[in-house]
């Protein structure tokens, strides 16, 4: 579909990628399609400046003004016609701050169709910014851009009331633009027909399908505890991302004990953007694949033995860049009318419930990097990711500031609480004996 641009220069049609396609398709019966921040100040921020850096935001990055119309054969971005209209900023005093921000990121967006929506909350000394965004339209590498985007613009603005951001309109990153950067010129002649995932093993305990309330489970490595995980890493020539998924894979081996020698599957989130340098004024899409990692348990096994197989595995895909093959499949992917795939996703929920596996996912979200909006740094900042689902699972990972949050949004009565609790107190065990 053609991009039309109004007189302003704002796209007033604009393309829906696979991607994008996929991630909201994933809203029936999936996932809330909403990955959220939380960030923290110790002094106030100005309102009425936020108020209009996040309405600028909007004309900034005009995806953000959008909804997405759903169509047969070809969905599209199509903005709001009275933008100024809908609430998309709300500020909020209160004297219980974590209650407030709770209730935030159990709701939906202030109205169903948006893509973003912010709201400070106020303490007496300090504020708490906290934004929502449609993973429709972004994955949190996209995020993170949007929030240094919303950071940029507030401090242009107190320098200058007047100050109006350029609007982006350079063409949305997409499988396509990943196979640009590598030089494939036929991806599809990488697609191999044949090629079938194998049924999952395990999935993460869960109890029937209701899902009457979303709840959060956050636990944080600060400090010392961040630079000891850091420091055995570099000991041991592995990531932090692989450490955790090592912990992941032993609190999991823990919870279900499998039996010894037989894989079991966790998935990763990988950022197809690491394989090519991207302009960051483009990075506000959705660009991620989803592999998956395979190993087995050991009993009495300790850490480091479980670390240096799980690294292996993770060396091997990528090795093989299996993320390549998920490219290539979204690419095969995209030749089928939205009507079609929207019909298979539907069908794949009850055959998930059916055999009730489904594996569980880590997602690494990244660092973020240090927030400045105006004369005032963010002293920290967390990732909120979507609320999954049964069977499925999600567990979310970010740092800011010396500060590791492991953090995953489920809903009750499906995935029970303690069942989460214990995961998580399994996890800050692993992680805190190192």
């Amino acid at each position: 579909m053609e991009t039309s641009i109004w007189e302003d220069g704002i796209t007033t049609i604009i393309p829906v990628t696979e991607f994008d396609r996929t991630l909201y398709l994933l809203k029936y019966g999936y996932y809330n399609m909403q990955i959220q921040a939380v960030i923290t100040f110790d002094q106030h921020l100005d309102t009425d400046v936020l108020k209009k850096a996040v309405r600028l935001s909007l004309d900034a990055e005009p995806v953000l003004r959008c909804q997405f119309i759903e169509n047969d054969k070809q969905p599209y971005w199509q903005p709001f016609e009275n933008p100024d209209e809908i609430q998309w900023f709300e500020f909020i005093q209160n004297d219980s701050k974590q209650a407030a921000i709770e209730q935030f990121l159990k709701s939906p967006f202030y109205l169903e169709e948006q893509m973003l929506c912010v709201q400070l909350i106020r303490g007496n000394y300090d504020d708490t910014l906290c934004v929502k965004i449609s993973h429709a339209c972004s994955d949190a590498t996209g995020f993170k851009q949007y929030l240094q985007l919303l950071a940029e613009i507030y401090s242009r603005l107190l320098k200058d009331t007047q100050y109006k951001p350029e609007p982006n309109t350079k063409r949305r990153l997409d499988q396509k633009s990943y196979f640009e950067a590598l030089g494939i010129k036929e991806p599809l002649a990488l697609l191999d027909p044949h090629a079938q995932p194998l049924p999952a093993a395990w999935a993460f305990p869960y109890c029937g399908v209701e899902s009457k309330e979303m709840h959060i489970s956050m636990r944080r490595l600060a400090d010392e505890s961040f630079d000891r995980i850091s420091a055995f890493g570099k000991t041991h020539a592995a990531t932090i991302n692989t450490i955790i998924l090592t912990a992941f894979y032993r609190s999991m081996f823990a919870m279900i004990n499998p039996p010894a020698g037989e894989d079991r599957e966790i998935c990763l989130t990988m950022d197809l953007r690491r394989s090519f340098k991207t302009d960051p004024s483009q990075d506000i899409c959705n660009l991620s694949v989803t592999i998956t990692s395979k190993t087995y348990r050991v009993e009495e096994e300790a850490f480091l033995g479980t670390l240096k197989r799980v690294s292996k595995s993770i060396d091997e895909l990528k090795h093989a860049q299996v993320e390549l093959s998920h490219a290539v499949s979204i690419e095969a992917q995209e030749a089928m009318e939205y009507s079609q795939l929207r019909a298979l996703f539907q069908a794949a929920r009850p055959q998930f419930l059916e055999t009730g596996k489904v594996p569980p996912t880590l997602t690494n979200m990244g660092i973020i990097s240090p927030l400045q909006f105006g004369q005032i740094h963010a002293h920290d900042a967390y990732f909120v990711t979507p609320a999954i689902y049964v069977p499925g699972f999600l567990l979310g990972v970010s740092t800011y500031n010396r500060t590791l949050t492991l953090l995953t949004s489920y809903y009750e009565p499906s995935h029970r609480t303690e069942d989460v609790n214990a995961l998580m107190d399994f996890m800050m065990m692993e992680l805190n004996a190192l």
